[in-house]
């Protein structure tokens, strides 16, 4: 079904947040998230992130403007916003989850699956 789309595209904008690994945006976030209380010039970020410098500033941009960064020139720094802390503790999740089954062997795991609906009572 067709849709409006600059209707669609800015309830995107307000509402996604970049949890696609592949993205500056998550870089940057997830480096300014283990460090919210400080700020950081963009070219210290991208040393950190290793994404070019002029990557790392229209990046910072367009999270600024969806609120998700804070700046007070020539400085960047984590944004005060919910849904980051919600992001903050989805990453540190994942992270943690990597790190404990990181190493785990799943093959063969569905030859001895149990499907729950046979489980149930009639």
């Amino acid at each position: 079904m067709p849709v409006n789309f600059d209707e669609y595209r800015t309830r995107q904008e307000e509402t996604e947040l970049p949890f696609d690994p592949d993205t500056h945006a998550y870089h940057i976030l997830g480096f300014l998230g283990k460090h919210p209380d400080r700020g950081y010039k963009p070219a210290e970020i991208a040393a950190e992130t290793d994404i070019k410098p002029g990557s790392v500033r229209g990046t910072l941009k367009r999270l600024k403007d969806r609120g998700l960064v804070e700046h007070a020139e020539p400085y960047w720094s984590f944004g005060d916003d919910d849904r980051l802390a919600a992001l903050s503790g989805t990453m540190l999740s994942l992270k943690a989850i990597g790190d404990r089954y990181g190493d785990d062997e799943f093959e063969g795991w569905d030859e001895n699956a149990v499907d729950p609906r046979e489980m149930r009572d009639e």
